[in-house]
């Protein structure tokens, strides 16, 4: 049995992800404004800006512990870029990895997708770990790739062909 489970975003998450977008960490790794508002956390709920977000959550409780995403589909190579970040409340758990594995079993088959690549910043370890325990091969190095706090830094680009 899974530990977590995956859903759609709803109106409701505002509040934890604004108290989860204040964490240090979620801020140097992605691209969250920074600061990061209530205002923000709304207009991301209700636009949905990524092709497919869906919520991590505790699969008996049903609390919240991050996001998961694909963020496009590039409609050349196929690939469809993913992220996703872990609350403080939630880390340890392996929950990213699992979800990560869960949005990918979501999205198969899908003809529009050949591959799904995560590109992480090679001083961000846990991401690094997370994407490879969810089963993504390195295929690239190189700087731009990744951004820590809005600047280029020398990145991994994994990837997991479907």
């Amino acid at each position: 049995m899974n530990m977590f489970k995956l859903r759609r975003l709803e109106y409701e998450d505002v509040e934890w992800i604004f108290d989860a977008c204040q964490d240090e960490a979620i801020q140097r790794w992605t691209m969250v404004p920074r600061p990061y508002s209530l205002e923000d956390a709304e207009w991301f709920v209700e636009n949905e800006p990524e092709y497919v977000t869906m919520v991590i959550e505790d699969a008996e409780s049903s609390m919240p512990f991050g996001l998961v995403s694909i963020h496009n589909i590039d409609e050349i190579t196929r690939e469809a870029p993913i992220g996703y970040w872990i609350a403080p409340w939630g880390r340890g758990m392996k929950a990213a990895s699992a979800a990560v594995k869960l949005l990918i079993a979501t999205i198969t088959p899908d003809e529009d997708i050949h591959s799904v690549v995560a590109c992480i910043a090679e001083e961000n370890t846990a991401s690094r770990r997370t994407i490879e325990r969810a089963g993504f091969v390195e295929v690239e190095r190189g700087w731009g790739l990744a951004r820590e706090f809005m600047n280029e830094v020398m990145a991994i680009k994994y990837r997991k062909t479907l």
